[in-house]
């Protein structure tokens, strides 16, 4: 089979969704938000099967010194492939075509850039095209939870969910970028924590995302003060992502952050089947997320 590959501005009006599996993340208008945020090109690198599209994946181009590299930022948290297989795609098909597409894509992006950084999803299980044609790769983690499963925290976390219930901790869902960026900021001023952006393009980043439908806010109220807020990325897939959340300190010590994470699972959106926390790399948030019973997953970042 001949593929071909088109790399595309989105910004140019020629991007394309496919992959509800796991398409949020080329979604033109969030691609476009982060271009913004971070000052970067979004590209979209579109694969196509002889007249099909076949495969896109989400590119951010940023110059330093006059050279092109491919990055990955903070904010979009996953840079992966999406692919359009049918649903009775055999198993061997589906390995040979996603080797090809991205022996295909390792050589095409090898020829262009001399730096590259790719957060991949968990979905993209197979680098080994990468590896073969010169890239570097290892392993990240996240945790994720199925709708349908049944949690089960620890003795301690389930301990705090009861305290921070009986002090009538509530989840409401409500839109409110001040609120999460006053708890954002006192989170990274207490962590001695660089966000890498100003919080008032934050501030516009997550208006934009909330503006065109593809973020939703949750908020923890106790004592008529929302004491600790979560972002949540979605856009009809069958994945829904948490990307920030932050509490204030006094509530956390009540049980905010895990009555807060553990309350969300019961309130995503239509057509959810996946809830992925985004991250499972640092030391102490890992350690919190592996206590509220959530499944460890691997995912790959891609390097030239």
């Amino acid at each position: 089979m001949t593929y071909s590959l088109k790399l595309i501005d989105v910004r140019e009006g020629q991007a394309h969704r496919i992959g509800a599996q796991y398409g949020f993340w080329h979604n033109p208008a969030f691609m476009e938000a982060i271009a913004t945020l971070h000052n970067v090109n979004p590209l979209q690198l579109q694969v196509f099967k002889g007249e099909e599209l076949f495969s896109i994946l989400p590119l951010y181009e940023r110059s330093k010194m006059g050279i092109k590299g491919i990055v990955a930022p903070v904010g979009a948290y996953y840079q992966g492939f999406s692919f359009a297989y049918e649903d009775n795609v055999h198993p061997a098909r589906k390995l040979l075509d996603t080797c090809a597409v991205c022996a295909e894509t390792a050589r095409f992006l090898a020829g262009r850039y001399r730096r590259l950084h790719l957060r991949l999803n968990p979905d993209n299980e197979d680098v080994r095209s990468f590896t073969w044609n010169g890239f570097k790769t290892a392993p990240l983690y996240t945790f994720r939870m199925r709708v349908v499963d049944e949690i089960q925290p620890l003795a301690d976390e389930r301990k705090k969910l009861r305290t921070a219930q009986k002090l009538g901790m509530v989840l409401e869902e409500r839109f409110d970028s001040e609120v999460f960026i006053r708890l954002q900021s006192d989170l990274d001023q207490r962590k001695n924590h660089k966000l890498g952006v100003s919080y008032s393009a934050l501030q516009s980043f997550l208006e934009k995302l909330f503006s065109v439908g593809l973020l939703k806010q949750f908020n923890v109220v106790w004592e008529d003060r929302r004491v600790s807020s979560n972002i949540l990325l979605h856009d009809g897939g069958r994945v829904a992502y948490t990307l920030f959340q932050a509490t204030a300190e006094d509530a956390l010590k009540k049980g905010a952050a895990t009555f807060h994470s553990l309350s969300l699972l019961k309130c995503l959106p239509a057509g959810s089947e996946i809830f992925d926390y985004c991250g499972a790399n640092v030391q102490e948030v890992a350690r919190f997320k592996a206590a509220l019973g959530l499944e460890l997953k691997h995912f790959y970042q891609i390097r030239l």
